[in-house]
């Protein structure tokens, strides 16, 4: 174990952040359930405020038709995790920084494949998402709160600030729709590129980090442990951002 005076709290999305596949719309795109056509009307709904995050979804997972077993052996056990976060939660393991998974998706699934790749190790992470039931062919969401977005994100982080010491750096990996009431939430927020959490912090000038892989992550969290890196908040905006130090 490595002793910092430098404090960090680690905070991701899982869906497209550290599971490359989006578990969701593995089962909600399939043939027997909603299909791509109209769950990427919702998704265009959602990101233009027509619907909410959560009604959309609700009609996404409702529409769900295949069973847990099927699931399983055609689309989840198959899922992809971004090659560079094994190693990142090591050097968080080492360093004693908490990793907390806030996901929009289902329990069920989220903690199942994080243990198919972590094994008993998996069990230190904490997952924050919606939970789930699976009756035959029928799946049914079950949402953590009654926010639009059926698991506001930012609840966690704030939670979390209140019980830890002022100088501590949260850490918020995302990369969608999902993500976006964390984003404002956190000191260095990573968003991974060419997805709609990226773009959203653009418009709105929200400053990130883009990443393609959480070898990135590390590489940033590694500087600020080492202070080689600190974070500057914008007084006005209230915004925070990484910059070298001087």
């Amino acid at each position: 174990m490595v002793v910092s005076d430098v404090k960090v709290q680690v905070f991701t999305d899982f869906d497209g952040t550290v599971s490359l596949d989006d578990t969701g719309l593995l089962l909600i795109d399939d043939h027997r359930s909603l299909g791509p056509a109209r769950r990427q009307e919702l998704d265009h709904m959602i990101l233009h405020g027509t619907k909410t995050y959560k009604d959309a979804t609700q009609e996404m997972w409702d529409a769900v038709h295949i069973s847990w077993d099927e699931a399983w052996a055609e689309y989840l056990d198959k899922c992809r995790i971004d090659p560079g976060f094994p190693d990142f939660y090591e050097y968080c393991r080492e360093h004693s920084f908490p990793v907390t998974i806030v996901s929009s998706g289902l329990y069920p699934v989220v903690s199942k494949v994080m243990a198919n790749f972590f094994g008993e190790k998996a069990k230190e992470i904490e997952i924050v998402a919606n939970n789930g039931e699976i009756n035959d062919r029928e799946w049914k969401i079950i949402w953590h709160d009654d926010s639009p977005f059926g698991n506001d994100k930012s609840k966690t982080l704030t939670k979390a600030r209140a019980l830890a010491s002022p100088d501590t750096i949260f850490v918020f990996c995302g990369d969608g729709v999902s993500d976006i009431s964390a984003a404002r939430h956190a000191d260095v927020l990573f968003a991974r590129k060419n997805c709609h959490l990226e773009t959203y912090c653009m418009k709105h000038g929200i400053p990130f980090v883009p990443f393609e892989t959480f070898k990135e992550v590390e590489l940033v969290v590694t500087k600020l442990v080492n202070k080689q890196s600190v974070i500057e908040k914008d007084p006005n905006t209230g915004f925070s951002k990484v910059v070298d130090s001087q």
